[in-house]
């Protein structure tokens, strides 16, 4: 599944065949236990994604949430993206 038009990480994982969607959940569930606050898990780009949402930052050069991680199950692997970004404590002034 190179991209997927899930509306949900459940929906995305339930549409995976079996041992593919347990690869998927069980990573998951270690990004979510270890995510720091203000980060929120969803659907981007075809993949389940955990950013910092437009509502807590919403000036950003694309009009796209910041992207934290994103997790996939390509054609011939899964892919765990990372990114180095903080979470902005305010909204800044200007």
């Amino acid at each position: 599944m190179a991209s997927s038009e899930a509306a949900t990480p459940e929906a995305y994982i339930a549409a995976l065949p079996t041992e593919r969607a347990a690869a998927i959940a069980h990573v998951r569930d270690l990004v979510n236990a270890n995510l720091p606050d203000g980060y929120v898990e969803g659907m981007n780009w075809g993949m389940i994604v955990w950013e910092v949402p437009l509502s807590r930052y919403p000036d950003t050069y694309n009009k796209q949430p910041l992207g934290y991680a994103a997790l996939a199950a390509q054609k011939s692997h899964y892919a765990l993206y990372l990114n180095g970004i903080l979470p902005p404590k305010s909204a800044p002034s200007g």
